[in-house]
């Protein structure tokens, strides 16, 4: 047996999840609607041209689409609920992953629950196969896959959510395997978004959902993947690293849906230690005068969120230097920060003082950090230093169940009533036992804007 079987056979043995097991699930899953409000409305463009594309093919009713009050085919359903969640990039990830789990994984899974009828529990050890097999997989092969240009959030994403869907049609072992052999050949997702447009990105963790949801369809039919695909001489592996580090592949003594990070902010993980210090650095300046801000973070989230000035709300998501200078002058960085309508002079000239160090030091993938450290010059010679090397949301530094229920309550204000919200939350928290499966997106209805 070769790499490809021992990861199907350890997935289809993932079973009689613990209570903490289901309570970070749940809140995955609130986490998930929090990051599909907020991406449905601030990515409202982009969404609309993907609605005029995808939603038009109608077909058998079988999955909700969120924010429509209808039901589209299983596939579609399931790509478009993942692009909504990735809209505003809040939704959840994994540092070791380098990419975010749920937002393919939940969708996808919904969809096929919905549609076939599944049972809560059978959501629930689908949903933990998912996130084990993203987890396991993009970690293995990182950073190789992101030096080659490929968003991990697409490409293993298409893997894992071929997993779990498996787990859903009860396939065994090597029903999985298939599932993910077929999906191999599927996968993809460029990093080229962070070049030009990102705005473009949800496309990749989209594509996923639908993909990995289409290779557990085959495989239920019969249809079998290649044998050896991950490791074989043209398999997945080689196409997307020079090196697989095989430790990452092995199980652990827990569930790896526990080590997933929960986001406060709207903008790219890259940034969230340097608003972190930032909005503690608020608090010691006190509006002094700024002469310069250097701010040494690791070369990775130079690459992908080097931004300086945002000239649309996408490109806010990607720029380290416009989020710390809203954070060091606001206190804090939300949803209207995105709207770069509003940017002051006072945040532009701040930029223009901003420097970016590359600092390999602020990074390490066995130590699980990826920081940042701020310091502010003040025009009266004296240094503020700030660091942080966990941010908030992450396992280390965790949110509350209540935390994630307020930042659902935040992204969905004015589009759905808060008591509308509080049945969606109380829908998720009864995904449970061996109980008929409810699939909260029909809760969240119709929204005309």
């Amino acid at each position: 047996m070769g790499l490809s079987s021992d990861i199907a056979r350890e997935l289809s043995e993932i079973d009689n999840l613990g209570a903490q097991d289901i309570d970070q699930l749940k809140k995955l899953i609130i986490d998930f609607f929090a990051a599909a409000y907020a991406g449905y409305k601030e990515n409202k463009e982009f969404n609309k041209s993907v609605e005029k594309v995808i939603l038009y093919q109608d077909g058998i009713g079988e999955s909700t689409v969120l924010f429509h009050g209808k039901k589209y085919p299983a596939r579609i359903a399931a790509f478009m609920n993942s692009v909504f969640g990735h809209g505003a990039e809040l939704d959840d990830g994994n540092k070791k992953a380098a990419g975010h789990a749920g937002v393919h994984i939940i969708p996808a899974v919904f969809a096929l629950a919905e549609k076939i009828h599944s049972t809560n529990n059978d959501v629930l050890n689908a949903l933990a196969t998912g996130y084990e097999a993203f987890i396991r997989l993009s970690s293995a092969v990182q950073p190789g896959i992101v030096k080659r240009g490929f968003h991990s959030t697409g490409m293993a994403g298409t893997l894992a959510c071929a997993a779990a869907c498996a787990r859903l049609y009860h396939l065994n072992a090597q029903g999985i395997e298939d599932s993910i052999g077929l999906a191999t050949t599927m996968t993809g997702g460029l990093l080229s978004y962070g070049d030009s447009r990102p705005y473009i990105k949800p496309l990749n963790p989209g594509k996923a959902a639908e993909n990995g949801l289409l290779a557990a369809m085959l495989a239920n039919e019969g249809v079998q993947g290649p044998i050896e695909s991950l490791e074989g001489p043209n398999g997945w592996f080689h196409a997307v690293t020079d090196i697989v580090d095989e430790r990452y592949l092995k199980s652990s003594n827990h569930l790896l849906v526990h080590d997933c990070y929960f986001k406060l902010y709207p903008s790219c993980r890259h940034t969230h230690c340097g608003i972190d210090a930032a909005i503690a650095l608020n608090h010691k300046i006190h509006n002094r005068q700024i002469k310069k801000v250097m701010v040494y973070i690791y070369p990775n989230a130079i690459k992908l969120a080097g931004i300086r000035l945002p000239k649309n709300q996408d490109e806010t998501k990607f720029s380290i230097q416009y989020t710390l200078a809203c954070a060091i002058l606001k206190g804090k960085y939300g949803i209207e920060d995105m709207d770069v309508s509003k940017i002051s002079t006072d945040i532009v000239e701040l930029i223009d003082k901003t420097i970016l160090f590359p600092d390999e030091t602020m990074e390490s993938r066995d130590k699980g950090i990826r920081g940042a450290k701020v310091k502010v010059v003040l025009a009266d010679g004296e240094i503020l230093e700030e660091e942080v090397m966990v941010p908030k949301g992450d396992p280390e530094n965790p949110l509350t169940k209540d935390d994630i229920v307020e930042k659902l309550s935040i992204c969905a204000k004015g589009q759905n009533a808060h008591d509308d919200i509080m049945k969606i939350v109380s829908a998720i928290e009864h995904i449970d036992g061996n109980g008929n499966f409810y699939n909260p997106m029909q809760l969240t209805g119709e929204i005309n804007e």
